[in-house]
């Protein structure tokens, strides 16, 4: 197994299954003939394995039904490269990025200056892409990234998307009144979906319990969640489960103070009226 974007989901997950069990990685090992160390090296993707390997490493941690074919399919196909890997040298903290949201089942963003990337319009990327100072030659490529990214919300077993979004990004004209009422008039329609709820945190509010900063939570299937952080050239991803408690707990109070769904949508439709006036 090459530590690969794939070959780590797959430790993560093999990882979660014996931690859930709660089994040693020397138990393990000796039920499979292995040492404890081999066991450590599949757990951290350091060692190559095969799709047979796999499936005796799920009967010693009794998984079964769709979490096993869906991890015998992981192994068969850990060779193949991913889309965002084919003919791109694009930088680490994107490529960790992109797997996290292919392998989340909810994704909970909460933004305070701009909309969250998975709702982006072209035009709306493009505008912060390029006030951000990235380079000409490399815009259209990331604004296309992008946009593919947000497939995880329409694709057959879409991901449930919770976006708590600031007042004030709203209140941006970002890229002039007619992108801003094609984003919004986007978010709208993203909000009708069944996976994506949208909340807003109306201005009116004051100060809110995540006024510190922009975060997203990942959750998985198995592994536990992580938040991550985004800094202008890089990010940061926080696993430790007291580290994370602490987004949960700010989290909890956010959905006492943010709109519920009917009142954000009043607040949306209220924008998108503003701008389509300004951009006649």
């Amino acid at each position: 197994m090459s530590n690969t974007p794939r070959a780590r989901a797959l430790a993560k997950e093999l990882r979660a299954a014996r931690n859930e069990l709660g089994l040693s990685m020397k138990l393990v090992g000796k039920q499979l003939g292995w040492s404890e160390a081999k066991v450590s090296r599949v757990e951290n993707a350091k060692q190559g394995i095969t799709e047979s390997d796999v499936s005796a490493i799920l009967a010693v941690l009794r998984v079964t039904g769709t979490d096993r074919e869906r991890l015998l399919k992981m192994a068969r196909e850990i060779d193949q490269p991913a889309w965002w890997e084919l003919g791109r040298e694009l930088p680490q903290q994107l490529t960790a990025l992109i797997d996290a949201e292919q392998r989340a089942t909810r994704i909970t963003h909460v933004a305070l200056n701009m909309i969250p990337g998975l709702l982006q319009t072209r035009a709306y990327t493009r505008q912060i892409m390029e006030a951000g100072g990235l380079p000409l030659d490399e815009l259209e490529d990331h604004v296309s990234i992008r946009q593919v990214r947000q497939g995880i919300l329409t694709r057959r077993d879409p991901v449930a998307l919770d976006s708590y979004i600031d007042e004030t990004a709203l209140l941006r004209p970002v890229g002039g009144p007619r992108v801003m009422a094609e984003q919004l008039r986007q978010v709208v329609s993203a909000s009708e979906e069944p996976n994506v709820t949208i909340r807003v945190l109306p201005l009116e509010l004051g100060a809110h319990a995540c006024l510190s900063g922009t975060f997203v939570i990942y959750e998985f299937v198995k592994s536990r969640p992580v938040v991550y952080l985004e800094g202008r050239s890089s990010g940061a991803f926080i696993d430790a489960p007291e580290d994370v408690g602490l987004f949960w707990d700010a989290l909890k109070h956010l959905e006492t103070q943010a709109s519920n769904s009917p009142a954000s949508q009043e607040i949306l439709d209220k924008y998108v009226k503003r701008y389509e006036s300004e951009a006649q």
